[in-house]
């Protein structure tokens, strides 16, 4: 079993780990810098992108999540070495990340990028990208946020511009892309369609 499920199985655990982590990392961040833009890649993979991000917007707060420990241990290194003081990791599940973060903290913009397509029809339903997923965004984000979406998987894209298409929280926008950064997913899928979106 994996060592973050076998010691955080409880969901009340997994609340408090999110909890601690904005108590002690994010929010002394926010308090000593005045930074008040906070920006989220969920599924950050090995932090390629999230780390260049950071390192070319000093003034924002980065956070990456992602559920692999692997992942998140290889990112944070890069973090280390780059010296990303504006960047903190997690391994977290992202509607339960959003659901506990603090309420009074909003994300700017927020980035899914190369997401899991679950492409058999019986597991659409775990995909990210759902119109309650979309509604939960909205309520942990303001009027001036961005959703940015990248994927490999043409039906999975299809099925997202689809779903905010329809949503009566977000619309699809023309925003530019934020950062053209080779990931470790993007070396290895170079084909893929990318959208933005903003609120209603």
């Amino acid at each position: 079993m994996d060592y973050f499920l076998k010691t955080f199985s409880l969901q009340k655990e997994r609340e408090g780990r999110v909890r601690q982590f904005f108590s002690n990392q994010i929010t002394p961040l926010i308090n000593s810098t005045n930074k008040h833009s906070i920006d989220l890649e969920i599924g950050c993979g090995h932090g390629h992108w999230i780390n260049e991000y950071a390192q070319r917007n000093k003034t924002k707060i980065c956070i990456g999540i992602d559920l692999i420990s692997k992942r998140i241990e290889k990112a944070t290194v890069k973090k280390e070495n780059a010296k990303n003081t504006n960047l903190c990791f997690l391994k977290a599940e992202a509607i339960e990340f959003i659901n506990y973060k603090p309420k009074e903290l909003v994300f700017t913009n927020v980035f899914v990028f190369f997401p899991d397509p679950w492409p058999k029809k019986k597991h659409h339903k775990r995909r990210l990208i759902q119109d309650s997923f979309l509604k939960l965004l909205k309520l942990h984000t303001h009027s001036q946020s961005r959703l940015f979406f990248r994927t490999d998987h043409v039906e999975y894209f299809e099925w997202t511009k689809t779903q905010i298409q329809i949503s009566d929280s977000w619309e699809l926008s023309n925003h530019d892309w934020p950062l053209e950064h080779e990931s470790y997913f993007q070396e290895l899928l170079p084909d893929f369609s990318s959208l933005s979106a903003n609120w209603l």
